[in-house]
């Protein structure tokens, strides 16, 4: 009896123990659970992305380390890239940006953050001998920037592709536009297929750029590589249409009236966004998704960053003059439509040549403008971007004829 009751005891004392460590390692367990969400959420929210230096040809060096042909280098803050004669390297952003350098030049990464979400870039590089080749593809918005510095100047870029030579001191906008800023805080801004002279900091005629400064070999090399390097890009995002139509498709207006919800909706549409920026108009189908995912974003964003995203409407609106290619014209007045407010500070003119406009679609366009009241009736059901345009008054008829008679010179 008493040897029963001692192994009774027994039993009853080593289930316990046994319990307490199972308890004990099952708090062990989620504890580390949490961290690792945490540590991912912070990985996921905060970490810099990875850029790196490819070698294409020839002979560089990145800070003391001579480079490999066809083998990527990690970039770090304050690297020096050199190359040599016959040489050509590529800085490839994490964004899918690039920037070539030519050969017998150098330069320093000087700031170099990208978020996971993409909704920080803050990339900086120096020119320091001769000459690259930029194409920006991203649409930067809040405090995010590319810069490129050179002397006493600074060249901030927005989605711009620009080709940057200190021997010859131009600076030649092929897409869109760059601001030049002077330690003296002079600021010009230099439009596309406007060559700038940077030593004497003020414009070159075409004629003569184009005779004596433009080098043609080096244009369409870096043409050449930016159309091969897109239409990879192309063929990657035409694998993921199903997932952007699941982001066109959803109701923001669950979220119109709750900020916390609306920003978080706003940084996973615009991470997702950010792959298509770089579509145009020949890309019909993934043009129509990138220009849906842009109204979304307007309606979801602050004011800052709806003049960013209405300055991108306005590009998008340009290439499709520029190109003829009006297949999805009839969004991208409509989304012009829905925030005319915003137009009333712009100089159409820096956009596109209005020269050009086929009178159908100036007839389109005055028919989209010329009743601003029938066009607040139509939304009078309709809450997405009633918050644009709630506060216009009798003035904004007088803003879109301005903006009218901006356009076709009436």
């Amino acid at each position: 009896m008493r040897f029963s009751l001692y192994f009774i005891y027994y039993i009853l004392i080593k289930m316990y123990k046994i319990k307490n460590k199972f308890i004990i390692f099952i708090i062990t367990i989620f504890c580390w659970l949490v961290l690792l969400i945490i540590y991912s959420w912070y990985i996921e929210n905060n970490k810099e992305m990875d850029s790196y230096v490819f070698l294409l040809k020839g002979e560089a060096k990145l800070n003391s380390d001579i480079l490999n042909i066809n083998k990527r280098y990690k970039l770090r803050i304050w690297d020096i890239l050199s190359t040599w004669k016959d040489s050509l390297a590529v800085l490839e952003w994490w964004d899918w940006s690039v920037t070539r350098i030519w050969w017998n030049s150098s330069l320093e990464v000087q700031e170099l953050f990208i978020s996971r979400d993409l909704s920080k870039m803050n990339v900086s590089i120096k020119l320091i001998r001769w000459r690259t080749w930029s194409n920006i593809i991203s649409l930067f918005a809040d405090w995010s920037y590319f810069k490129e510095t050179f002397r006493d100047t600074e060249a901030a870029v927005r989605w711009t592709v620009f080709d940057l030579d200190l021997d010859k001191d131009y600076l030649y906008v092929i897409t869109h536009k760059v601001q030049l800023t002077k330690r003296n805080w002079e600021i010009v801004i230099v439009n596309e297929k406007n060559p700038f002279n940077i030593r004497d900091f003020k414009f070159i005629w075409l004629d003569n750029f184009i005779k004596y400064f433009k080098d043609k070999d080096w244009e369409k090399l870096n043409i050449d590589f930016d159309n091969a390097f897109l239409q990879l890009m192309k063929n990657k995002l035409n694998k993921e249409i199903k997932n952007f139509n699941k982001l066109k498709d959803i109701d923001i207006q669950k979220v119109l009236w709750d900020d916390f919800k609306k920003q978080e909706l706003y940084h996973k549409l615009f991470k997702e966004y950010q792959k298509l920026n770089f579509i145009k108009s020949e890309e019909q189908d993934l043009f129509k998704l990138k220009l849906e995912l842009k109204d979304k974003l307007l309606s979801l964003a602050n004011k800052e960053n709806k003049n960013i995203l209405i300055n991108s409407t306005l590009n998008d609106f340009n290439e499709v003059i520029d190109s003829k290619n009006y297949t999805n014209i009839d969004i991208i007045l409509w989304i012009l439509s829905k925030n005319i407010n915003y137009l009333n500070s712009i100089n159409l003119k820096e956009y596109f040549n209005d020269k050009i406009v086929p009178e159908d679609i100036k007839i389109k366009i005055q028919q989209k403008f010329s009743d601003l009241n029938e066009f607040i009736n139509s939304l009078s059901n309709v809450k997405v971007g009633l918050d644009d345009i709630k506060n216009i008054n009798d003035k904004a008829s007088e803003v879109i004829q301005e903006w009218l008679n901006t356009l076709f010179d009436k």
